[in-house]
């Protein structure tokens, strides 16, 4: 039996980030994750639903150090080295930049010696100004990236080609995609009836779907602006057909930023569905007629899977592994090109029902063939030692 024990160093357990949503989904597979894993969180655990509570209620060893504070980092920084020391793993796992570089500067004192894995889950910032700490850490890591006990990991070949260019060594860099599960992001009639219900929206109306939150990164003005092209060149009565729905924190028709772009294209409220944050986005999903990711920056788009796995013909723009998980160069756009996005969603709109159809069945068995949990968990398993 291989007893190598990995110790998993993360930031923040509360909530559900994706990271950390990666994990979760990675132990839970593993019927001995209890024994050969240990997860040690930066932060403290808040109350209510998150993916702390989560690895707990399976068994999983979670510790917390509770560092909240630039004034807890003293005592923070001591018990981060007892535990690393005490853990006598074999593997240390660090998620995001900032537990890299503590996992590569604490190293050389733990009496293990473990193998380093470094997960990088998106593409590097390039600019000092926009996050200088986070900026300062890259730039650092970089220079430790030859580490010879070291192995790499991203979601994406955006990421790793990204990181490359700022003299990441790559040698040992591995691209491991993100898992969708396709029983629950599927086509349900059902789901897709009662959502539709409760919003109002009639079968003879066209839901042109998106979600994320408000950050500039999911090009939202740019999907306004083609969804007001779109309204504007339909006559009164048609223009009642289309609908566009954005789900995501943040994105509200109250909110100011939002309520500036309907005013700027002279969209009426009756037009959009922008719902916020919600909890039932795999449900909600089933309402559209067709996807729209109009991000400006992406590494692996988690939800742009998640739509094809729902069976939605998808319209995406040409950043990060966008085009190489879609693989339809029909639906694939320049970003911030707000009239290639109208004619990319005219020309799904135009075809009919059947073909849009189709068109969704490829997309989820494309998903499924390529991003089932299953690729994850054993392209993860080689890098914990596992296979």
């Amino acid at each position: 039996m291989n007893d190598r024990k990995t110790l998993h160093l993360v930031i923040d357990l509360s909530g559900f980030g994706g990271a950390e949503m990666t994990l979760l989904r990675y132990l839970s597979a593993k019927p001995d994750a209890a024994s050969y894993h240990h997860v040690l969180a930066l932060r403290g655990l808040k109350p209510g639903a998150s993916v702390g509570v989560a690895l707990r209620e399976r068994g999983i060893p979670v510790q917390m150090l509770a560092i909240e504070r630039i004034s807890d980092l003293p005592r923070g920084l001591v018990s981060l080295f007892k535990a690393l020391r005490a853990s006598r793993a074999s593997v240390l796992s660090a998620w995001l930049y900032y537990p890299a570089l503590i996992a590569t500067l604490f190293r050389p004192f733990l009496p293990s010696k473990p193998q380093l894995i470094w997960h990088i889950r998106s593409l590097p910032y390039v600019r000092f100004r926009e996050k200088p700490l986070r900026w300062i850490t890259q730039r650092l890591l970089a220079q430790l990236s030859s580490h010879p006990l070291l192995t790499i990991i991203s979601n994406s070949e955006a990421a790793r080609d990204a990181h490359a260019a700022l003299g990441y060594n790559v040698k040992n860099w591995y691209v491991i995609p993100n898992a969708i599960n396709p029983e629950r992001y599927q086509p349900d009639a059902a789901k897709r009836a009662d959502i539709r219900r409760s919003l109002d929206i009639h079968d003879d109306q066209f839901v042109i779907g998106a979600v994320g939150r408000d950050v500039p990164e999911k090009g939202f003005p740019d999907l306004i602006a083609a969804f007001g092209k779109i309204f504007h060149g339909l006559s009164k009565d048609k223009q009642k057909q289309v609908i566009l729905m954005i789900v995501g924190r943040g994105v509200m028709a109250d909110a100011p930023s939002f309520r500036a772009l309907l005013d700027i294209y002279k969209i009426p409220e009756s037009s959009v569905r922008l719902l916020g944050a919600r909890d039932d986005v795999p449900q909600i999903m089933n309402a559209f007629d067709c996807f729209v990711m109009s991000s400006i920056s992406e590494s692996f788009p988690n939800v742009l899977a998640e739509a094809m796995a729902t069976a939605l013909p998808c319209i995406s723009t040409n950043v990060g592994d966008c085009a190489t998980v879609l693989d339809d160069q029909r639906f694939i756009i320049p970003p911030h090109a707000p009239e290639a996005l109208a004619d990319a969603i005219q020309k799904i709109k135009a075809i009919s029902k059947e073909q849009r159809e189709e068109i969704g069945l490829h997309n989820r068995a494309r998903v499924i063939a390529n991003y089932a949990p299953e690729k994850m968990i054993t392209a993860f398993d080689r890098a914990f030692g596992k296979s």
